[in-house]
């Protein structure tokens, strides 16, 4: 048989392939290979970061549904188990006190009907670990299939346990086509932070070009900020550099994270290195390095030409000293330069201080379903009307 015909036959067998999988490695790596998809969040070598990384309670699924007309849709979930945690360990109490810990169990039995024999999923079509449309891939464009697969999610997993809630997420507000739909199918709006993206100039080269589009004010402020790191030492990290200071690394991640308020999943670093191993084209990881301790990091991904503000780490008792988060950000836009990125996507936090450095926010829309029906008949009642405001949106250009 000729390699061209035995190519013909792969991929009409590829294109017959359907149905859910539990893990990456269970799909035809050829399928990525004849079907690539351009978000980066989206292809094998991600999905093995995370799966490798061992995350409690997580599981995954992943939907393929090649199309007739040679597209294909492509969905995917993550399963986190209630029954593994309870809701003290998902909401950072610690800045609550006795009252509403006392309360979590309460509140676990009410909202998710937990029982502790069995998995109950709170099912994520999305990422927990990043803000942005990284759930699926609609191929031609029919979103109506998405709500077609959430069934069978349902179906599929009501097999060996329980789903609780689920939870579809993030879609750019003007361009959202699953709305509609979502609500129709009794979901509701989560009202959530914006997201704060940045465009880079085009005629920006250098950092300091970016510096000279900046008002005098926040020009002067920025420069007394990079000059707190006048003895700091930046080093791009290779892997096996990640691998000797692991456990360094590891704690200054950790220390970020526990200042998280919702801790939906208990991050290890060894996600970061996940990513480094199988992403070493798309990943930058760079060390500040002061008397030869690593006192931070931060962690870019490189997806298409915008790049994602990751994960970063800091060794708290040198953050105002060195002024060390809002270098972090400034370190960010450098690196897409550099890169010649046209865009920079920080995530949620710390709004305020990114719009000083020129993110602004992003609306994005969010649904959960609960599937007790009182529970969700009455959860939009609780539901937040608006995002935080106490927060004043900055402007550091001329």
């Amino acid at each position: 048989m000729s390699a061209k015909k035995e190519n013909i036959i792969s991929q009409r067998s590829l294109l017959s392939t359907e149905g859910f999988f539990n893990s990456i490695d269970k799909i035809d790596p050829e399928f990525f290979v004849l079907h690539p998809i351009s978000n980066v969040f989206l292809n094998a070598e991600y999905f093995r970061s995370i799966e490798r990384a061992g995350f409690q309670g997580l599981s995954f699924r992943y939907y393929l549904h090649p199309l007739k007309d040679g597209s294909f849709q492509f969905q995917y979930f993550q399963l986190l188990d209630l029954s593994t945690r309870d809701l003290e360990s998902i909401v950072n109490l610690d800045p609550y006190g006795k009252v509403l810990t006392g309360l979590s169990g309460v509140l676990d039995k009410f909202i998710f009907g937990i029982q502790r024999n069995k998995p109950h999923y709170l099912v994520i079509c999305g990422n927990m670990l990043m803000s942005g449309n990284h759930g699926l891939h609609c191929g031609s464009g029919n979103h109506q299939a998405l709500l077609e697969t959430i069934t069978k999610v349902k179906q599929d997993l009501s097999k060996s346990g329980k789903v609780a809630a689920m939870i579809v997420k993030d879609f750019e507000a003007d361009r959202d086509p699953l709305g509609p739909l979502l609500k129709k199918d009794k979901f509701h709006s989560m009202i959530m932070d914006p997201i704060m993206e940045m465009d880079l100039a085009p005629n920006w080269k250098s950092f300091s070009d970016y510096l000279a589009a900046m008002s005098s004010k926040y020009r002067v402020r920025t420069n007394n900020v990079r000059k707190k790191l006048a003895n700091t030492t930046i080093k791009q990290l290779s892997l096996a550099d990640v691998e000797e200071h692991y456990d360094r690394l590891e704690f200054l991640y950790k220390s970020v994270q526990q200042k998280s308020p919702i801790r939906l999943i208990q991050c290890s670093f060894l996600y970061l290195k996940n990513l480094m191993m199988y992403m070493s084209d798309k990943v930058v990881m760079e060390a500040y390095i002061e008397n030869g301790e690593i006192i931070a990091f931060l962690c870019g991904i490189k997806n298409g030409k915008s790049l994602e503000a990751h994960h970063i780490g800091i060794d708290y008792k040198y953050n105002k000293s060195h002024a060390l988060y809002q270098n972090i950000l400034y370190d960010f836009i450098e690196m897409g330069i550099q890169e010649s990125m046209n865009h920079v996507s920080f995530g949620r936090t710390a709004m305020e201080m990114k719009s000083t450095v020129g993110a602004v926010p992003v609306t994005y829309n969010a649904y959960i379903r609960f599937e007790n029906r009182v529970v969700n008949s009455l959860i939009c009642h609780f539901l937040p009307d608006e995002p935080a405001g106490d927060w004043v949106q900055r402007n550091p250009f001329k």
